[in-house]
């Protein structure tokens, strides 16, 4: 295919400036292969195949570039155990309180340069409040722009980290939770009737046993019934509830819920059986509802069934929602709830303490995922508003807890063997497997350090804390202080600064797990927490995007948000600093090893063409920067303390590249060529990018809404979806995949 730029755009159609010259190329939106003709823009690069008309050049086939590189990739660690007893592996470290012969004490100057616009935040001076809009400047010490300590160290560390394999010093180890695709196996609607100190008394509500006679339960051609939902169907939201196309909001007077319908509610309903379209299950249908006081106003006929339980309400919460649940036993035919010592035996359920506090931590995890959008909402309960749609789920309230007369689903057998609770059917539940247990099974000695006497070099070198102290006795230590300190980077060179309305960032989501999680050291998309194969891929970092932000058209950066569109989604930057922009700091060491003080130097410069990511918006292409060393002093202490006539200050520069080599041969003698592969991954990642690098999203051009989740749903659809390459070997994602 040839390749040129979009120099013009009218109502349907268009024209391509050859790369190769040459008269422009016509094009009509019908040839687009990958993306909308609403979404072009000129001075887009596209491939295009054409032909010669009588009027001229005309394209029969136009599309975006269709592969694109992850912002993020990750650094797998080394195989094997660290050494013990080792300066590399795990040993204790040595005193603060005196200069030990043959370790080494001294400064280094480095010099930062900012390779690409350069945004490090500031805690003050924020602009907007929490849940709206906010702008941030960038970090000042003294009255002008500079690099926190801090933000260096983090930058140092994980490098460090990486190519000493040391431990994963920030890591949580807690177990994952994921939606299934289906509804769980054994899943029976519940009451709780009663919260005890033992747990919770449950009366299980299922539609789908006890049939009175004359139900149809239409049967496969084997003989068995096809699945038959175990409640009722009520009609809610019709015709939907928001249409992502024409945003037409759902009509509250066409739901035949009654008049102050709420979660829990007592209703009667008539109801009978009807099957799917496409025959895949039965459900029943409620066609008539009324408040338990008016039951007698229903009156069963033409097949229909009069039916007495509870209103299961979640509200609007997914597009094009038509139904919300009924929750009846057959056999329930009283006006009144039953007390748990009435309800028949095969009803009852009782669940221990952990279940309830299980299903408590649920409902927290609801809550921090989707506070902003509640507080948002406000007062406006789902009925009076059709805004903002689709809304959070009504049980997502802060510190709510399991009480009696809530509607659950009962699931019997867990993935962990016990049994769940959970507010909707086709919920979240835990992986069989937590990332510490994931860890443990493929890499052991990567879990955080434990014992002062067994550190890694990184907790070594940059600082120690136990990570549950109070478990330990007072005689054991529970913290070490680094070794080395930083100063914060000083500007010594501005080259300008602009403002800008950045692009909307995503958060980690290690539940991807076709980016997150390999199998058998390869890259798989079927690989998930529950296989007891599964490895965690290693260290993350993010890209290098090139010299330049990415970008994807001339003159429109990737970080820029599309309309300039100003939100509760994205942020706002002043004073970030234009590329060419350098900052001096210093680091002074104290009783490092030569091999300690190598493997600091190469994590400080790394190896030509390579950035260190610094600050925010690095997946949007900020933050590249390169680090050199101008300056290495190191204290001769004895000459110091014997000499009146000199301070023991010896210039090292010249030996800079010594230690290092001696630091990556020792490296390569304890882990053999595993080491040059981990170097590899590393530059594959910080070095010069082959392909444009941005977040997943289903058209090739970004758009003001964002919605880079819908990438990942369809990719999860597919039968064998896309994962992440291995670092050294990634050649992108399709944009539709």
């Amino acid at each position: 295919m040839s390749k040129g730029t979009i120099v013009e755009l009218r109502g349907s159609y268009g024209f391509i400036q050859p790369t190769s010259g040459g008269g422009k190329v016509f094009f009509h939106r019908s040839v687009l292969e990958n993306a909308r003709f609403d979404d072009l823009q000129e001075g887009v690069t596209v491939e295009y195949e054409m032909e010669e008309s009588d009027r001229g050049p005309r394209a029969t086939a136009v599309r975006l570039s269709d592969r694109f590189l992850n912002p993020y990739n990750f650094v797998r660690p080394l195989d094997g155990p660290r050494p013990k007893g080792h300066v590399l592996g795990n040993c204790p470290p040595p005193p603060h309180d005196r200069y030990v012969p043959d370790l080494l004490t001294g400064r280094i100057t480095c010099e930062v340069t900012a390779v690409t616009p350069l945004f490090i935040s500031d805690a003050h001076g924020i602009e907007g409040r929490v849940g709206e809009h906010r702008t941030f400047r960038f970090f000042e010490y003294e009255g002008r722009p500079a690099i926190p300590a801090s933000s260096l160290r983090g930058m140092i560390r994980s490098v460090f980290e990486a190519v000493t394999n040391s431990c994963f010093a920030v890591f949580d180890p807690g177990r994952l939770d994921h939606r299934e695709a289906r509804v769980p196996k054994g899943v029976v609607p519940a009451r709780v009737v009663e919260i005890t100190k033992e747990g919770a008394r449950l009366e299980l509500l299922d539609a789908g046993r006890g049939y009175p006679a004359g139900i149809y339960l239409k049967r496969k051609r084997d003989g068995r019934p096809i699945f038959l939902l175990n409640c009722a169907m009520v009609s809610a939201y019709e015709p939907h509830v928001l249409d992502p196309d024409t945003e037409e909001p759902f009509d509250p007077r066409l739901s035949i819920l009654p008049s102050g319908a709420c979660e829990g509610m007592r209703v009667a309903a008539l109801i009978n059986s009807r099957t799917e379209s496409k025959g895949v299950y039965q459900y029943f249908r409620v066609h008539k509802i009324a408040p338990i006081e008016q039951q007698g106003a229903l009156k069963a006929t033409n097949g229909m069934r009069k039916v007495f339980g509870y209103l299961h309400i979640t509200g609007p919460n997914i597009e094009k929602k038509h139904f919300e649940r009924l929750f009846f036993r057959w056999d329930d035919q009283g006006e009144r709830e039953v007390p748990w010592d009435r309800i028949p035996r095969q009803y009852r359920r009782m669940v221990g303490k952990d279940v309830v506090e299980e299903y408590n931590a649920h409902l927290r995890e609801y809550w921090e995922r989707n506070e902003r959008q509640v507080r948002k909402l406000g007062d406006k309960p789902w009925q009076m508003s059709s805004s903002a749609l689709p809304h959070p789920s009504n049980f997502i309230e802060e510190r709510r807890k399991l009480q009696p007369g809530d509607l659950v689903y009962y699931i019997p057998t867990g993935p962990l063997g016990s049994p769940l609770l959970r507010p909707v059917s086709i919920a979240r539940q835990p992986f069989k497997f937590s990332r510490g247990e994931v860890l443990q099974n493929h890499a052991e000695q990567l879990e955080r350090c434990r014992s002062y006497d067994l550190l890694c070099p990184a907790c070594r070198v940059l600082g120690w804390v136990h990570e549950d102290a109070s478990k330990l006795s007072k005689k054991e230590r529970v913290a070490y202080a680094g070794r080395v300190r930083l100063s914060h980077g000083v500007l010594k060179e501005d080259k300008g600064k602009f403002d800008a309305t950045l692009a909307i960032l995503s958060t980690p989501k290690p539940t991807t797990t076709q980016f997150y999680l390999l199998r058998k050291g390869r890259p798989d998309g079927r690989v998930t927490y529950d296989g007891p194969d599964a490895q965690l891929r290693g260290r993350k970092f993010y890209r290098h995007h090139g010299d330049e932000p990415s970008k994807y058209a001339e003159g429109r950066y990737e970080y820029q948000r599309v309309g300039n569109v100003r939100d509760d989604q994205n942020r706002s930057v002043r004073g970030v600093l234009k590329k060419g922009a350098i900052f001096e700091f210093d680091l002074e060491f104290e009783n490092l090893h030569p091999l300690e003080l190598g493997a600091l130097l190469w994590a400080l410069e790394l190896e030509p063409g390579m950035h260190h990511r610094l600050g925010y918006g690095k997946p949007l292409g900020f933050g590249s920067v390169t680090l050199r060393v101008t300056g290495l002093k190191v204290l001769n202490t004895a000459q110091r303390y014997s000499s009146l006539s000199s301070d023991g200050w010896e210039d090292r520069l010249a030996s800079k590249e010594e230690w290092v080599s001696a630091f990556a041969e020792a490296m390569r003698a304890e882990y053999g060529a595993a080491f040059d592969g981990l170097l590899a991954e590393l530059r594959a990642i910080l070095g010069a990018p082959s392909l444009p690098v941005h977040y997943p999203r289903e058209a090739a051009l970004p758009t003001k809404e964002g919605e880079n989740f819908r990438w990942f749903v369809k990719n999860k659809r597919r039968r064998d979806p896309h994962p992440l390459g291995l670092a050294a070997e990634d050649g992108g994602l399709p944009i539709s995949p």
